[in-house]
């Protein structure tokens, strides 16, 4: 870890281990409410495309995935790896949450776990440019010119440009559950 701090002095693992668990949160509350747009800034192409199919899975099937009571139990870096071009971090994830679908159109349970939480360990691995770009307390739309809360949507209110955090920031490059 001291590794990682040496090369990027803007790294805390508070900090990171925060972020892991809000694009944790925001990824499941995305997909329960079918619309990836949030978080897409925060993910790779592989996560988005990933959970995008999931997302046309269920709505062929008129279904909604539903994560009650979701909350994160622990997060726990296990691994960090120093590469030429990006670092790289490995995250366990201990979450829980009500696990089921719903009838997209009546609201009613078809299938899954809606009594209890059921406890589940993630493996999530996000990367950071080596040569990343230091971005401000303000971010602009690199399109526009306008001012964009990353944080809140990801995308240009104005132009609809999406923010592209890859270039500053840790991206969500693979995410496991079991």
């Amino acid at each position: 870890m001291n590794e990682l701090i040496n090369f990027d002095p803007t790294f805390t693992e508070s900090g990171f281990k925060t972020k892991v668990d809000n694009i944790f949160v925001m990824l499941h509350m995305c997909l329960m409410t079918d619309n990836l747009k949030r978080v897409d800034h925060f993910i790779s192409d592989k996560v988005y495309n990933d959970f995008n199919s999931r997302l046309n899975e269920l709505n062929s099937n008129n279904e909604r995935q539903m994560f009650d009571e979701l909350n994160v139990k622990s997060t726990e870096i296990t691994n960090v790896e120093i590469l030429d071009d990006k670092y790289k971090i490995t995250v366990k994830l201990v979450s829980r949450y009500m696990d089921y679908i719903v009838d997209k159109t009546t609201s009613n349970f078809k299938r899954g776990n809606n009594t209890s939480r059921v406890e589940k360990e993630n493996i999530l691995v996000f990367e950071k440019k080596r040569n990343a770009k230091i971005q401000g307390v303000v971010r602009f739309c690199p399109n526009c010119g306008h001012p964009i809360d990353v944080n809140k949507s990801g995308y240009c209110e104005y132009c609809h440009s999406t923010y592209n955090q890859e270039d500053y920031d840790w991206i969500l490059t693979d995410i496991k559950t079991w």
